[in-house]
């Protein structure tokens, strides 16, 4: 296996190197709407500030656009609080007549030195001010940490940022945004949003490929592929299993809940590039995301596998091709190890890293990582499967009508605190009672049945998507090697100069 050119194109261009100018930074948090709006969204926006404090010793330019701005309503969703209620009858009735929006409660966000509302009128003009400001040395870092939505209309890659009162902000109407950036100055987005994948076409004129490549050079890491929902929206904040927050973490030594990281520096020269917090995040958290970066799209869209021109065709495809006719190109084939080798160390580390959390020896052939993956979803699907018929028969109904048959006054819920057979005396007679119900046996067969497909659904679908980053990963390696083959050398010279940008760093 070859890999001599990688060699030849760091001699042209020379180790990536920090940039000597400013940073601007643009952050873009928050969500559509007050039950839009969880706390992990203001969570990720304060440990962001407080990475830039530790992280980037050099003044920076910050503009914070977040929720619903300097407005002093409650805009921010949080878990309600529950206080003990000493009253066991009490608490069974709240698990099985709660209604959803009980779980929260709001409260006015409290992130400090915003510029203003999400509001897309409002982010445009701050963002036309860094522009008039922003001169070559400088970079422009643009972070997200919002809700995305799905492509709207004939382009799938055209998703949105959902701004506060419902409003959106496209790929394309950004791209176009971009365009005032100076063609020497670098943007670097970090997005973590649903479907925020369609943004790395920014790297395009309007975002469309087939219109060549924008002036400026834009590079991008992104949780999520531009398809699919994205992890992380949550109205608590002591979970973390979110891009961005591994992301910002592999640069602070610790996530946002304060887990310490490890192996981060790949390539052993004491500093933490993009590209290898990139590979931290795609190895170290346990979330329905594939996260990619713009070097990938680049090549899924220049680049070629020998004998594997649609590599998002069904599994059965690839496994029944038998005959290649790109002989001179890299193909599927070779051992985890080997092609390993041929990639970045932080791609090293990327396949690696996944290898072994799968329990994949490096040595097998990568025929039978692609076998092992359609058998694992075949297992994630069959788990959802059951799950979903299971979830039909919970008998939390029937429980609830022979309870209301019986005690009628407990269809006011605002009512039961003052139910004298309720309090804490009386109470357990009434639980007694309760479970002497026809339904009551059933209802907890099936809550218990429940709750362990669901964990094994999610273990499975876990494991489903570790493989998926895993044969992206091992893909982005052979499309790499093939690019100078089949790619012009424009095609060959921008990616390398994105490859550069990835592999500098957050802090000067």
């Amino acid at each position: 296996m070859r890999s001599w050119w990688r060699c030849i194109l760091l001699l042209i261009f020379g180790g990536a190197q920090s940039s000597l100018g400013n940073d601007y930074i643009l952050t873009i948090g928050g969500g559509y709407a007050p039950n839009g709006n969880q706390a992990s969204l203001e969570a990720n926006v304060l440990f962001f500030q407080q990475t830039i404090l530790e992280c980037h010793p050099s003044p920076v330019d910050h503009q914070i656009y977040f929720a619903d701005g300097f407005d002093s309503r409650a805009d921010l969703q949080i878990p309600a609080s529950t206080p003990a209620t000493d009253a066991p009858a009490i608490d069974l009735l709240n698990a099985l007549f709660g209604a959803g929006e009980d779980r929260y409660q709001y409260r006015d966000h409290q992130v400090k030195g915003i510029r203003g509302a999400l509001n897309p009128t409002l982010v445009r003009q701050g963002f036309d001010e860094i522009c008039d400001r922003i001169t070559e040395g400088d970079r422009l870092i643009i972070y997200v940490t919002a809700h995305g939505s799905s492509a709207k209309g004939s382009d799938p890659f055209n998703t949105s940022i959902m701004c506060w009162n419902k409003k959106t902000l496209s790929m394309q109407s950004f791209s176009e945004w971009l365009d005032r950036v100076p063609a020497s100055v670098p943007v670097i987005m970090i997005m973590a949003q649903c479907y925020c994948g369609g943004f790395a076409n920014t790297m395009f004129v309007e975002g469309d490929p087939n219109k060549g490549f924008a002036t400026g050079l834009r590079i991008g890491f992104f949780a999520q592929r531009h398809d699919l929902p994205a992890a992380g929206c949550r109205p608590d904040i002591e979970n973390d299993e979110e891009y961005s927050s591994y992301f910002w973490g592999a640069f602070m030594g610790r996530s946002r809940t304060g887990k310490p990281t490890s192996q981060v520096d790949c390539n052993g020269d004491d500093r933490v590039s993009f590209a290898e917090a990139h590979a931290y995040a795609v190895v170290a958290s346990h979330t329905i995301d594939i996260p990619l970066k713009s070097s990938e799209v680049f090549l899924r869209q220049f680049s070629r596998i020998g004998g594997y021109d649609d590599p998002e065709a069904e599994m059965s495809w690839f496994i029944e091709q038998t005959t290649f006719d790109d002989e001179d190109l890299y193909h599927i084939s070779g051992t985890v190890e080997e092609v390993a080798a041929l990639g970045s160390p932080d791609q090293y580390r990327m396949v690696t890293g996944l290898a072994e959390q799968l329990e994949i020896p490096i040595q097998i052939e990568l025929m039978e990582v692609f076998l092992r993956s359609e058998a694992q979803r075949n297992i994630f699907l069959q788990s959802r499967r059951s799950s979903g018929r299971r979830g039909r028969f919970s008998r939390r109904r029937d429980l609830r009508n022979e309870i209301l048959e019986q005690w009628p006054e407990l269809a006011e819920p605002t009512e039961w605190q003052r139910l004298d057979f309720l309090n804490l005396d009386m109470g357990e007679s009434f639980l007694r009672q309760v479970q002497l119900l026809p339904s009551y046996e059933a209802f907890q067969q099936t809550q218990s049945e429940r709750l362990r497909l669901s964990e094994n659904t999610t273990k499975a679908e876990i494991k489903e998507v570790l493989f998926r980053r895993l044969i992206q990963a091992l893909e982005t390696i052979l499309y790499a090697q093939n690019l100078p083959f089949v790619a012009s050398p424009e095609e060959v010279e921008r990616y390398l100069k994105i490859i550069k940008i990835e592999e500098t760093s957050f802090a000067h």
